[in-house]
Parts: structure tokens; sequence; C-alpha cells
């Protein structure tokens, strides 16, 4: 490796990490100082998490112009469709099990201080 080849690398090693850095600083600020309402402020999270995995993905993860065959994209984008199976199988199980629970909150409630009442 040459060495402006090295000191390119470096310098890009170094954009990559004080953009993350400074992207999860600015999110933490934002929830730890409360500069918006909740609503607001999850969307502005979500956003800059966003723009932190297009940083990960470009910087570290050198997923830029890469010449053929690719081999690098399709295995970003299988692990990608492989993630999405899961967190979308996840959510609908856990969306299905609280359906499915039976007893609302005020149920729920009033069962357990009935049960507390009896003691061990």
């Amino acid at each position: 490796m040459s060495t402006q080849s090295y000191a390119h690398e470096v310098r890009q090693y170094t954009i990559g990490f004080i953009g993350a850095a400074a992207l999860t600083i600015l999110a933490y600020l934002s929830v730890k100082l409360e500069w918006y309402d909740a609503t607001t402020t999850a969307i502005f999270v979500l956003v800059l998490a966003v723009m932190q995995f297009g940083v990960q993905v470009y910087y570290f993860l050198h997923l830029r112009g890469e010449a053929k065959p690719r081999w690098q994209s399709w295995s970003f984008v299988y692990s990608m469709a492989m993630m999405l199976i899961v967190v979308c199988g996840s959510l609908w199980v856990m969306y299905n099990l609280n359906y499915r629970m039976g007893m609302s909150g005020e149920q729920m409630e009033q069962r357990m201080l009935e049960e507390n009442k009896k003691g061990f």
C-alpha cells in the first residue's frame, strides 16, 4: 500500500469516526436536554439513526462504487433482507401475543389486587 493511499484511508476512517460520533452525541443531547417534545424527538433521533447508518455503510463497510461483480453489495442486500424478515416476524409474533393475552389492563390489575389480598 502506498503512502498516499494509506493517508487517504486514514482520512476516510477519521471522517467516518467524527461523523458517527457527532451524530451520536447530537442524538444524546437532543434527548437529554429535551430540545423537542416526545414525538418530534423520536422522529429527530430516527432521522439521525438513518444518517448514522449511511455513514457506517459508506465509510466503514466500504459500500461505495465497487467494481464488478459487487459481492459486498449483494451480501449487504441479503443481510438487510434477512434482518427485515427477522424484525417483521418478531413484531408480528409480539403483536399476536399481546392480542391473545385476554385480559385488559384494568382486569389484570384487579386480578393482581385480589391475588395480593390472599397473601403467600
